[in-house]
């Protein structure tokens, strides 16, 4: 699997760095007590938004937050991206995980960081997102 780091920037969460295949080992990152793990909570097919592939833990690390899956590190979040990740069982879409969030997060940008988990192999299902925007 392929290891990225997810923070909240300027424009809202999004892609910063992305590495090869990397292990624990080879980036240095220690594991702790896992806070949540995912777990197939709605079935793929009936699946409103987002749902995480199951078996992915979420540990606190300083000031982000580190998926894992088994011993493999798999991606960092800050504490928002980690709130969308425990919201994201399948049942809400876009538009509610970014109201859910008590922020002022756009549904792009929450789209844009599904895009990027579904392109990386850590969704259960996949997230479609129309790129057209409606002119007034």
């Amino acid at each position: 699997m392929e290891r990225r780091t997810f923070v909240q920037g300027a424009f809202g969460l999004a892609v910063l760095a992305a590495m090869g295949a990397v292990g624990a080992g080879a980036t240095g990152a220690v594991r702790q007590d896992a806070a949540f793990v995912t777990t197939e909570t709605t079935s793929p097919e009936a699946a409103r938004g987002p749902a995480m592939a199951s078996g992915i833990e979420l540990v606190q690390a300083q000031d982000q937050v580190q998926g894992w899956h088994g011993n493999t590190h798999l991606f960092d979040v800050d504490p928002i991206g980690a709130e969308l990740v425990r919201m994201a069982d399948g049942s809400l879409t876009i538009e509610e995980l970014a109201s859910a969030t008590n922020t002022e997060l756009a549904a792009a940008d929450v789209a844009s960081f599904f895009v990027a988990l579904g392109q990386s192999g850590y969704l259960a299902n996949t997230v479609l997102v129309n790129l057209t925007e409606t002119v007034a």
